[in-house]
């Protein structure tokens, strides 16, 4: 059951006034205003938490020109995948052409329902005869794939680059791009081996300098991170955030009550320092 605030009087259910039986506490103002302002003070708590993420956000695309590059290469490693990745050629007595492919072009020939490409390579992935030629085609999809996510990702979680994680999280990133581009070439050559092999003189092609670009602007975000490091990170200014009503700074009151909510109890303890204007007849007289 609950307990009166003033005296501890356990109340019972049949206590269904608002003052408490024994002393005569309103139960519901009971340091109404106290509670209040641990409300208040609560809140700018809050702000000052978001306000410093708001401020590491805006440092991490302008804090100074090494981030400005750094927004510039997430941008470009985008653009990249614009970029021809691949040729392929097909030649034979009916049919002959050759077509350049970009990430939109993949993209819309995985999509193309007649072709159903997905469903060929799942089908043919445990042949006997093209299964190893089919898996190499597919890991090569598998590896443009993540490279393309993780470009995106990368851009995406760049205003996180100024939080506590942010250096790894970058690297991590563009190691997992830089390796899954290259695996795209590697598997894609190796696919094409393979296809010369089993049908010599009909399909040919060739890996495009677009997948290339897209490792070498990972490499540069990789190193701008590293340097960025190397040189201090990026410098953040914070805004000046202030607690309570005679605007303590916040690093202050960090400091003195912990990074954290405080409760009515250290309120009522510090009247003080966080109700100032409260006399101590005004005190005494919500006390009786």
């Amino acid at each position: 059951m609950a307990l009166c605030p003033k005296c501890n009087y356990k109340l019972k259910l049949t206590d269904i006034k608002p003052t408490c039986p024994k002393c005569g506490t309103n139960l519901l103002y009971h340091n109404i205003e106290e509670r209040n302002e641990t409300d208040a003070i609560n809140a700018e708590i809050e702000h000052a938490h978001t306000q410093k993420g708001l401020d590491r956000a805006k440092a991490s695309y302008s804090g100074n020109f090494l981030a400005f590059v750094r927004d510039g290469l997430w941008l470009l490693t985008i653009l990249a995948f614009l970029l021809p990745l691949c040729k392929m050629s097909a030649a034979g007595p009916f049919f002959e052409g050759d077509k350049t492919f970009t990430a939109i072009q993949v993209v819309e020939s995985l999509m193309d329902s007649d072709l159903n490409i997905m469903g060929v390579v799942t089908s043919l992935v445990d042949s006997p005869v093209v299964g190893k030629t089919t898996m190499l085609f597919g890991a090569s999809i598998v590896c443009l794939a993540v490279a393309a996510l993780f470009a995106l990702i990368e851009a995406i979680f760049s205003f996180l680059s100024c939080s506590k994680r942010g250096f790894i999280r970058n690297v991590i990133f563009a190691v997992i791009g830089i390796v899954a581009s290259l695996g795209a070439a590697i598997t894609f050559n190796m696919y094409l081996k393979e296809v010369n092999v089993l049908l010599p003189g009909l399909m040919s092609g060739s890996v495009g300098f677009g997948i290339y670009v897209v490792a070498a602007m990972f490499a540069l975000v990789l190193i701008i991170n590293i340097v960025i490091k190397a040189t201090g990170g990026v410098p953040v200014k914070y805004k000046q955030c202030y607690v309570g009503r005679d605007a303590m700074k916040f690093e202050d009151f960090v400091e003195k009550y912990g990074d954290h909510k405080i409760t009515v109890e250290t309120v009522v303890a510090n009247r003080d320092e966080f109700m100032p204007h409260k006399s101590t007849q005004e005190v005494a007289e919500d006390e009786e």
